[in-house]
């Protein structure tokens, strides 16, 4: 009973969905300061020491009159709008529902599945999931994100648990496309977990990678890839091999189609529930599906989203109870939306 739990708590897993990072000024921003600076000691030294006899020249004053036309630019720049400002509640929708987007946010997910058969109760996983993007710098010449995923994890009796499950760290390097964006990483497990029914006990690494087309308006689809392979742990608990996808199809509802006040930032598609295929058990295959709703929303000048989704498996290893029903629940804390051409 315990090995079946464990295949619905790896089922239950998601990839993380990842602060301190360095953000690109505008270029208009750039260039105004250094210039204005430039023009201001120019100025000191025609209207100082200009000619012999120490009189300010007409060159000078002109190019006082060019320093004030440099800070005026310099004062619009700092209050035009910033390029997230601008960004509509449909691009937001389409950024947090790419996984390779390099969107700052802190994403809560709840999924629960309420009646395994053999367990005397509702299996829930709680998981926090941080995403930070690293931007481009002299020192890192592309952009990473990087996710986290902490699970706690209450599963029935009989196991009665409730505590930490296993750490999920995944470092992807993003790599902007026409089409989309794609990119590759590391992934990593780290044994974590605050009980034995809880996690697999072992340290995992292996590569990830990720391929997200975004061409269609609206549409987002594609998936993150992981395949974390134990190395090392408790010796008395089983190795683990498994290739999981985690996929991504949503699709951002057009304005006019909704009525009512709330009409902007809808979005619909596909559950995100993890795909398992066990390579130490001939790729059996656990495959979740089912439908999501959720929406992009404000509160003053903090962004949110919020989705519901819902489920069942179509495809299990044999000999392995079917979970029924699966429920999840997002709440995400948009920090940082990325710019359009970033």
């Amino acid at each position: 009973m315990i090995r079946l739990l464990l295949i619905v708590g790896l089922l239950l897993s998601n990839h993380a969905r990842s602060p301190v990072f360095a953000q690109e000024r505008s270029s208009m921003k750039e260039g105004a300061p250094v210039s204005t600076h430039n023009n201001r000691s120019e100025v000191a030294v025609e209207a100082v020491g200009g000619n012999e006899n120490g009189n300010r020249c007409t060159k000078g004053r002109k190019c006082e009159k060019n320093v004030g036309l440099a800070d005026a630019k310099e004062s619009v720049a700092q209050q035009s709008p910033s390029p997230e400002a601008n960004l509509s509640a449909s691009e937001l929708a389409s950024q947090v529902n790419n996984p390779a987007a390099p969107v700052t946010l802190v994403q809560f997910r709840n999924v629960l599945v309420p009646n395994i058969p053999g367990t005397g109760g509702v299996t829930n996983a709680f998981q926090i999931q941080p995403v930070i993007p690293i931007h481009k710098s002299e020192r890192i010449p592309f952009l990473q994100l990087i996710k986290m995923t902490l699970p706690v994890v209450s599963a029935p009796s009989p196991v009665s648990r409730t505590g930490l499950g296993d750490l999920q760290f995944f470092d992807l390097v993003s790599i902007k496309q026409s089409w989309g964006r794609w990119g590759f990483g590391p992934a990593l497990v780290f044994p974590t977990a605050t009980s034995k029914a809880l996690g697999a006990g072992k340290w995992q690494a292996g590569p990830s990678f990720a391929l997200i087309y975004t061409k269609v308006e609206n549409l987002t689809m594609g998936g993150v890839l992981q395949n974390p392979i134990s190395y090392a742990g408790d010796s008395s608990r089983p190795a683990v091999n498994n290739l999981i996808i985690t996929p991504t199809f949503t699709y951002n509802v057009p304005g006019n189609l909704v009525p009512g006040h709330w009409k902007d930032g809808w979005f619909v598609g596909l559950s995100d529930f993890n795909i398992t295929f066990d390579w130490r058990n001939g790729g059996a295959g656990t495959i979740p599906i089912g439908p999501q709703i959720g929406r992009v929303f404000s509160i003053g000048k903090q962004s949110f989203s919020a989705s519901i989704e819902a489920g069942g498996v179509v495809k299990r290893p044999p000999n392995t109870p079917n979970p029924g029903l699966i429920l999840g629940f997002e709440f995400s804390v948009i920090i940082k939306p990325h710019r359009r051409n970033q």
